[in-house]
């Protein structure tokens, strides 16, 4: 799990790097605000409402992602303490073990299957990698439990990408709000020079507007 948080964060960083948001003058003070703390540029431009609500999001996601992550793990330990006591399973092993773990009642039906199959790099040693079933149920039982951990480890790659793509909706957002605000801004200030005629003759009439 950590490899695709790696390469996000990274898609990330150089996504922020190559844009024309960031590259430009316009825009860019709150862009960057905004990709680092979504909100913080809207609220700078006088948008606390927006500020409140992409803050929110984010604030959502993170707790999305870091329940998942500790219902994933406590699934985890509570799956591998089972198949302890239940089917004799000693030692520190990966999730493909488990996977086998929780499909065969014991190793020597699954190494029996693997010979058949002349896959002999998949056999398991007897002694580090034993583990016998005392029931189907418990078997089918921890095997859902792993499922479940697994579900919930895997749906925090989908919170962390909500949290990326939140950052850069925020700062794009902010950057365009700053952009429309310079240029309104713009438009208020300026001269208008207006002729006018009154009964003994005409006048200019000069206004400032801003």
């Amino acid at each position: 799990m950590r490899t695709p948080l790696r390469i996000g964060l990274l898609l990330l960083l150089s996504f922020a790097l190559s844009s024309n948001v960031l590259a430009s003058d316009k825009g860019q003070a709150a862009f960057l605000k905004s990709l680092i703390i979504p909100g913080w540029g809207q609220y700078e431009l006088g948008r606390p409402k927006h500020a409140l609500a992409f803050f929110s999001a984010d604030l959502l996601f993170v707790g999305a992602a870091l329940s998942l992550r500790n219902h994933g793990t406590q699934m985890r330990d509570e799956y591998e303490a089972f198949a302890a006591a239940h089917a004799g399973v000693r030692g520190s092993h990966g999730k493909e073990f488990y996977i086998d773990v929780g499909n065969w009642m014991n190793v020597f039906e699954y190494n029996e299957q693997r010979l058949a199959d002349r896959s002999f790099a998949s056999l398991y040693d007897t002694d580090s990698g034993s583990w016998m079933w005392d029931s189907d149920h418990n078997r089918a039982h921890m095997d859902q439990m792993r499922v479940t951990s697994d579900r919930s480890l895997n749906r925090v790659i989908y919170a962390v990408a909500l949290i990326g793509v939140n950052h850069l909706v925020s700062a794009f957002h902010a950057a365009r709000l700053d952009t429309q605000s310079k240029t309104e801004r713009a438009n208020r200030v300026g001269w208008q020079i207006e002729p006018q005629r009154i009964r003994d003759g005409g006048q200019l009439s000069v206004r400032l507007f801003w």
